[in-house]
């Protein structure tokens, strides 16, 4: 059987342009076709009550959190500061609860973007609210209106990591957050950084590391940059093992 990859929803109340006024759940197609593509089976988490996560964290091979708003301050300690962006604090508590209840197995997870910055956040980490409150000059790190599809700017991998070794020590990435990691949480590492000092990488310290957490697209650059897609394999691999 395929490893399945329960993919965690977002969900819009209101979005008109495309839902007709009606609540949905729903991921974007770009990651559903790199979960196939890898060889795992996806399926969608809705954001269903938090006393569910036990249960899917049971039925589930690997688990993989996706871009999408920030992540409320609130939950790591800090009041909202003036560019802080949309939150959705229902899917944070889902996801900050889901990433604790793998915690306890040995099921991989992915953190993708926000789901990098959710992954720190529920591991003790603090996150930046936008690039403009991190010290120093940036390069640009929301790419718009550059396709999302095409990539941005260079990212230095950690010798040693599975990043140096798929990609090679310097690579090119697509860009589009403006929240980072601050603080990063206890048992995570940083595996990648940006030429600016943006973190853009990390993984667990288990002899496994069994999560990672990247904050850029690796979903939307397969097609164009195939070899992105080893992001993925990576998870269905430590998930095909069903620890």
């Amino acid at each position: 059987m395929k490893p399945i990859i329960a993919i965690v929803g977002n969900q819009y109340e209101y979005a008109e342009e495309v839902f007709h006024h009606h609540p949905a759940t729903y991921v974007p197609q770009f990651y559903v076709d790199a979960v196939v593509a890898a060889g795992g089976m996806p399926v969608i988490l809705p954001l269903t009550d938090r006393d569910s996560v036990p249960e899917y964290v049971a039925q589930f091979d690997g688990f993989l959190l996706t871009g999408g708003q920030g992540v409320s301050p609130f939950l790591y300690g800090k009041e909202p500061q003036p560019l802080m962006g949309m939150t959705l604090l229902k899917r944070d508590q889902f996801e900050i609860a889901l990433v604790k209840a793998v915690q306890q197995t040995a099921k991989p997870l992915l953190g993708v973007c926000r789901g990098e910055q959710v992954l720190n956040v529920a591991l003790g980490g603090t996150l930046h609210q936008d690039i403009a409150y991190v010290p120093g000059d940036h390069i640009k790190h929301m790419q718009v209106p550059t396709p999302d599809t095409q990539v941005s700017h260079y990212v230095d991998a950690a010798a040693g990591s599975f990043l140096a070794a798929e990609f090679g020590p310097h690579f090119l990435v697509n860009s589009l957050h403006s929240q980072e990691v601050a603080d990063v949480a206890p048992g995570l590492e940083v595996i990648a950084r940006a030429s600016d000092g943006i973190i853009e990488a990390v993984q667990s310290t288990d002899a496994a590391h069994r999560f990672v957490g990247v904050q850029w697209h690796p979903e939307m650059l397969v097609q164009d940059n195939p070899e992105q897609l080893a992001i993925f394999a990576r998870l269905v691999e430590l998930a095909g093992k069903r620890g």
